[in-house]
């Protein structure tokens, strides 16, 4: 009998150690979040987005960032405002959080800031802000977060955002450090700012966050009419290795909260510029995602990607198609290239980056610093830089080599006339 019973737990052990085994391996393999931009601003603060929501998450998406517009009255104001119309109501906003939810999508919520008149006024931009009185802004500011994370820590948000691309704010580390503090007392999931692609070397606050975001919206190939594929491959490897050396200077995980392009004709000069009257171009905007995409499916190191944006225009429907000039995917043929993105098997860090990748893409950024004091007449290295290569001799050698090896050029060269 006893034999009998060692033979029996001896046949069922191995399948009950396989469920375990495959139990413990779907623990592991949690799928990195990739989602959609979702703007909150369709024009009416009560607007239900259940049907956008639907929408994105039959892509496959595992998140969204649901994106609501504040706005300033002027670039020195000290106030942060409701937008009339684009910015939601708080039961709007609880109401898609839950909806969003019971999606299975996991959330983050995008408070943005933007300007009156911004359309019309390019220097009108929350990069550019300076409040007469920042005591005032900095207050103003920190209560209008705490309040928005509040909501957002009801409504079971994963990631909360107090800022973007706010680049004149920069010089006020301590500020951010103590709004971070304070959201951090009412919010329990994960702080993020994000950092516009030209001013991640002016970063200063990364070590009081969770999170690191970047916007990705480099230009690539800027004096050619096409890029190519080498071309784009080339420039997206370069924005992983400044998500790597923002994830080496403050120790933090580092997230893309934007990547996009508009399906327009020079995409990869400005793919920033939505508003632009050039024609039409589908395949243009095909290509770049498929380009960042072949990057980024090697970056499992990254927390989550978000593709910008869902449409511009929610109140006309159908949102996109293929005549619409903005970044929306639908009806075009970057919605399948997009949806494959979403369907790769990527896991949240599944394969890290090795020291050497990291060493890698810390070199290549200071080297960059190194290049604009060496070619450009107002170029000078970022503090963070000078101080690392104090601080690392080893890469400071790594770099002075690669800067040995490449011609010096006979003049600098003034800002504005590289070409």
């Amino acid at each position: 009998m006893y034999r009998k019973v060692l033979a029996w737990s001896a046949i069922l052990a191995l399948p009950m150690a396989l469920i375990y085994v495959r139990h413990r391996e779907k623990q592991r393999l949690t799928p990195q979040p990739r989602g959609m931009v979702l703007g909150l601003y369709a024009g009416i603060p009560d607007y239900d987005y259940r049907e956008e929501l639907d929408r994105i998450a039959a892509t496959g998406a595992t998140c969204v960032s649901l994106q609501a517009i504040y706005r300033m009255e002027r670039f020195d104001s000290s106030e942060v405002v409701r937008h009339p119309t684009s910015s939601p109501t708080d039961e709007a906003l609880l109401n898609t959080f839950r909806q969003a939810k019971v999606r299975g999508l996991r959330m983050m919520f995008f408070p943005t800031i933007n300007l009156r008149a911004e359309a019309g006024n390019e220097k009108w931009w929350r990069g550019n802000i300076q409040p007469k009185d920042w005591d005032a802004w900095w207050k103003n500011y920190t209560a209008f977060n705490v309040h928005l994370a509040e909501l957002a820590q009801q409504g079971g948000v994963e990631w909360y955002s107090v800022g973007t691309e706010m680049a004149s704010t920069h010089a006020f580390p301590e500020r951010w450090c103590a709004l971070a503090d304070a959201v951090h007392r009412v919010f329990h999931g994960k702080v993020v700012y994000s950092v516009n692609f030209d001013s991640h070397d002016s970063f200063t606050f990364g070590g009081c966050l969770d999170v690191i975001g970047i916007n990705t919206y480099d230009p690539i190939a800027k004096y050619d009419e096409y890029p190519s594929p080498i071309q784009i491959r080339d420039e997206w490897w370069w924005i992983v290795n400044k998500a790597r050396t923002l994830q080496a200077r403050f120790h933090r995980p580092v997230m893309i909260t934007e990547v996009g392009y508009p399906s327009v004709a020079h995409a990869h000069v400005g793919p920033w510029d939505f508003r632009t009257d050039k024609p039409l171009d589908l395949a243009l905007q095909n290509e770049l995602m498929k380009g960042a995409i072949g990057v980024l499916r090697n970056w499992s190191d990254g927390e989550a990607v978000f593709y910008y944006l869902y449409g511009e225009h929610l109140n006309q429907k159908p949102v996109g198609g293929p005549l619409d000039r903005t970044y929306a995917i639908w009806g075009k043929p970057v919605e399948q290239t997009v949806r494959d993105y979403f369907a790769l098997p990527i896991f949240e860090g599944h394969i890290p980056p090795k020291p050497s990748d990291i060493h890698t893409a810390v070199v290549e950024s200071l080297v960059a610093q190194k290049r604009k004091e060496r070619d450009y007449v107002d170029g000078k290295v970022a503090p963070w830089a000078d101080q690392w290569m104090k601080e690392h001799p080893l890469d400071r050698e790594a770099v002075e080599r690669v800067l040995a090896s490449e011609p010096v050029p006979k003049r600098k060269i003034p800002k504005g006339k590289e070409r």
